[in-house]
């Protein structure tokens, strides 16, 4: 019931966003192989994976760092996923149009607490999340499976996460194309999982 009610208020939210006009969205994940998606760095590939469920899973027990990148590049869009984390600590997030702009999804390893929903963008100069909410704790499920939607607008990115709106953030250095990435984070051994990531270009 509940995670009926968290789709149907995130389709409200993208009914109003949008102008109350349906907005064509396209699975990049296809449940099935990687297609359309490369690791960076290629050696670790084998970090990234489709598990028997039809989820995306990334794990990197050498605590190795690497970012799962969509081969098409995007200017305008909103993006939907779900996501479970697997481990107690874990580290990774939405990289947004190249790796400049992150929203986090987990514990910041520089700041040391959980950071999800928030905008990682230390190349604006204005400290490394200077897109934050104090809305973490009530709305971040540990251990189960979250809904997470970002909207980009040209400079400005939007994030929800569980349908609650999160972050309202404006770039600075922020390039106006580029690809979408999946990061597992150096320095810790995590286990994360993905589905249903749709995206929708405005």
């Amino acid at each position: 019931m509940m995670k009926s009610m968290l789709k149907f208020c995130a389709m409200v939210i993208l009914f109003a966003i949008a102008g109350g006009t349906a907005t064509a969205q396209t699975k990049i994940f296809n449940g099935e192989n990687l297609k359309g998606w490369e690791c960076d760095p290629v050696e670790l590939a084998d970090h990234w994976k489709v598990n028997l469920d039809g989820y995306l899973y990334g794990e990197n027990p050498d605590m190795k760092g690497s970012i799962l990148w969509t081969t098409k590049k995007y200017f305008d869009f909103m993006l939907e996923l779900e996501y479970k984390a697997l481990s107690e600590d874990y580290d990774t997030g939405v990289f947004l149009h190249g790796d400049s702009h992150q929203v986090q999804i987990g514990i910041s390893r520089s700041l040391k607490k959980d950071m999800t929903g928030c905008i990682y963008a230390p190349q604006d100069n204005k400290g490394a999340y200077p897109g934050q909410t104090d809305k973490v704790a009530d709305f971040h499920m540990e251990g189960e499976w979250n809904h997470l939607m970002i909207i980009v607008e040209g400079k400005r990115i939007q994030t929800y996460l569980n349908a609650e709106p999160f972050v309202d953030y404006e770039g600075i250095n922020f390039i106006e194309e580029g690809p979408i990435g999946l990061q597992l984070h150096s320095g810790v051994h995590m286990a994360v999982q993905f589905k249903n990531i749709k995206i929708a270009e405005l």
